[in-house]
């Protein structure tokens, strides 16, 4: 069996962040305008997580260096609840669903 390695250890992201010393808020794009015009082509019913959200935990994970839908999903399963009100995904009123 296979164990994915953290990517804290296996992605050049951290690295290449150091190279472009301390960013301000008015030097970092937020992608939710962006992402918001992307139609959504799922039915109405059964949506629980906004497509902004979804893709937004998505570009997280990717940043973060996962590289399959499996990584996502356990990306999106270890995030604080603070990242993850941040880019939209809210708890279900009974606690039992979130990633």
């Amino acid at each position: 069996m296979r164990w994915p390695v953290p990517a804290a250890v296996s992605s050049p992201i951290p690295s290449v962040l150091v190279k472009l010393g301390p960013l301000d808020a008015g030097q970092v794009a937020d992608l939710r305008p962006f992402l918001d015009r992307v139609p959504d082509p799922r039915a109405r019913r059964g949506r629980w997580y906004s497509l902004t959200a979804t893709l937004l935990v998505c570009a997280g994970a990717a940043v973060s260096g996962a590289r399959s839908v499996d990584e996502i999903a356990e990306w999106a399963a270890r995030a604080s609840d603070t990242v993850l009100v941040a880019v939209g995904v809210r708890r279900h009123p009974l606690r039992w669903r979130r990633a």
